[in-house]
């Protein structure tokens, strides 16, 4: 809803917590991305979340904003929590953990019996106070727990750390070998000594299993591998700070990274660049309801699309990195030619589809056997990215997302497999390119409970590590069908990483779009291929006249896309100008 400005009101409790900032970034980005993220207010117009960008927008004249209404249960707990992605000193983050621990008291309790005492919040359950202010400040428990000790013992070396002259790491050892060494107990060393030769004297292992099993475990793990404590703190950092990102930042930032990396020199990024039409070209062809018919499909390795020039197309054009799939592939290239030559308007890959997918394998009415049979009668299309200003002009997600059945015969030629459905996914959680369309169906969405990769440099150390140190592990780790995912497991236990505080839960919608109308039947073994019935719908007719209206519509309102989308770079001056708007 939008809201005069002059009838917000700042909380209270705002400059207590959080210290002042500069304002010059976050005014300039708001000029040039507008606003991306929505105030949160009270009924009262008392402001919960977004005191930085309410402060901006007063200083560059706005006089309304975007602002979405809250009823808080507590407005201080609520007015941290709606925080939680903002930029903070390590200062404010301290403010926010004193002040949430009082608010929260009440309810987590105290003593060893305050979960079962305990109703309301978390009825019943073991509630640790450190661990239940990391999830609602969004900072990691190991972090918070430095901070704490920090500011205990030394907090002069808080307002160091604000000031950039030293890391949260640094302050920590810092505190740590000065204030929190262990005094020796002669009696109790002892005693772990003689339990740990009765372990021994019991064990039918072998010194090498042994020694295998001691480098595997945190903290020995880090001295035999010649890697120090704070490499590994740099981890848990650099995972803290992915992990507090929504799906939408995450992407940007995955993105950003990807283009940090990039593999290919500007002359071949410009080459690709140079086949997206423009608009003025996408209106030539289109105003034609015929131009279907001039709409070709280039499989990769055909008629001059290499797969190097498949994948420089797919980094500059798809907002999110690309990640491989394992299993079988084909990746193809729908657009048209004119006087300029080649001209793209989209691109598709398909890939064999997961193994196991709750919500398609519901819906189909899968068990083990049929699913093992039968999943590869099912390809998942995980890419289906229009060119720009294809795209947002024309609706080109959906039509690209429908040209696709034109790839089904190649893969079944190269595979010798017959396809019964196609299976894709949102890239978020949100709308996406495939609502509103007939011909994909919703079936739920994922569960989202994935590893947080950690970004390419940062993942090549850790990788390179494991590899090197533990080939048996690395090997079991690359075998499985979720390598990545498996590697990370493994690294995290290694480590002594707690991986329960690295799952992110970005869910995505799942479709998926039947080339026959009695494909469940087929899938469970109820009929043979030649009893499949298709399902011969006319798509593009449907398209057409979706994407005429659509582009009149933007054509009356101003809003016509003219420049084509190509990322070759993304500046951390971008990136952080971006995320500053979102308000993180």
């Amino acid at each position: 809803m939008k809201i005069k400005i002059s009838k917000l009101n700042v909380h209270p409790e705002n400059d207590r917590i959080y210290d002042q900032s500069d304002l010059a970034d976050l005014e300039k980005s708001l000029l040039r991305h507008g606003q991306m993220e929505p105030l949160a207010v009270t009924d009262a117009n008392r402001i919960i979340s977004g005191h930085r960008r309410y402060s901006a927008m007063r200083n560059i004249g706005w006089e309304e904003c975007e602002a979405r209404l809250v009823n808080p249960e507590n407005e201080v707990v609520s007015l941290i929590e709606h925080n939680r992605y903002r930029q903070k000193t390590v200062s404010d983050i301290l403010n926010e953990a004193r002040i949430l621990e009082k608010q929260l008291r009440e309810n987590v309790g105290r003593g060893r019996y305050a979960a079962a005492k305990r109703t309301g919040y978390k009825k019943g359950e073991r509630i640790t106070m450190v661990v239940e202010l990391s999830k609602r400040l969004g900072v990691g428990t190991t972090k918070l727990k430095q901070l704490f000790s920090i500011s205990n013992y030394q907090p002069d070396l808080i307002k160091s750390i604000d000031a950039g002259q030293i890391s949260v790491t640094r302050a920590y050892e810092i505190v740590r070998l000065k204030h929190l060494g262990k005094k020796s107990d002669k009696s109790n060393q002892e005693e772990q000594d003689e339990n740990l030769r009765k372990v021994l004297r019991n064990s039918d292992l072998e010194l090498p299993k042994i020694q295998e099993i001691i480098k595997e475990t945190f903290p020995y793990c880090l001295e035999l591998t010649n890697i120090g404590s704070e490499k590994r703190t740099e981890l848990i950092e650099h995972l803290d700070y992915l992990n507090q990102l929504d799906s939408e930042e995450l992407m940007l930032v995955r993105k950003k990274d990807e283009l940090d990396f990039l593999k290919y020199s500007e002359a071949e990024m410009g080459v690709c660049e140079k086949m997206l039409p423009s608009a003025r070209e996408l209106d030539e062809f289109w105003k034609h309801s015929s131009a279907i018919d001039k709409v070709e499909m280039r499989v990769v390795g055909e008629r001059g699309f290499s797969k190097a020039v498949w994948n420089i197309c797919r980094v500059g054009m798809h907002s999110a990195e690309f990640n491989k799939s394992p299993g079988r592939s084909l990746g193809a290239v729908a657009g048209f030619t004119n006087a300029l030559g080649f001209r793209i308007l989209g691109l598709i890959s398909l890939n064999s589809d997961s193994c196991k997918l709750k919500t398609r394998d519901e819906h189909i009415g899968w068990n083990t056997v049929q699913r093992e049979r039968n999943r590869e009668c099912v390809v998942n299309l995980n890419v289906c990215c229009p060119s720009q200003p294809f795209g947002y002009n024309y609706l080109g997600g959906k039509f690209i997302s429908l040209f696709v059945r034109h790839l089904i015969p190649v893969w079944e030629e190269k595979y010798k497999t017959k396809i019964v459905a196609i299976v894709s996914s949102s890239l978020h959680d949100g709308l996406g390119q495939y609502d509103g369309m007939n011909y994909w169906k919703k079936l739920g969405s994922s569960s989202g409970r994935m590893l947080i990769k950690p970004l390419r440099q940062e993942w090549q150390f850790w990788r390179t590590w494991y590899r090197q140190n533990y080939r048996q592990l690395y090997e079991k780790s690359v075998s499985q069908t979720s390598p990545v995912q498996s590697s990370l497991a493994t690294i995290f236990k290694i480590l002594g990483i707690n991986a329960r505080q690295y799952f992110h839960n970005h869910q995505r919608k799942i479709y998926l779009m039947p080339l026959y109308s009695n494909y469940k039947e087929f899938l469970t073994d109820l009929i043979t291929p030649a009893e499949l019935k298709s399902t011969g719908e006319d798509w593009y007719a449907w398209w057409r006249e979706k994407s005429v209206i659509r582009k009149e519509k933007l054509e009356s309102n101003g809003n016509l896309q003219q420049e084509r989308l190509f990322y070759s770079s993304i500046t951390d001056l971008e990136l952080g100008s971006w995320l500053d708007v979102r308000g993180v």
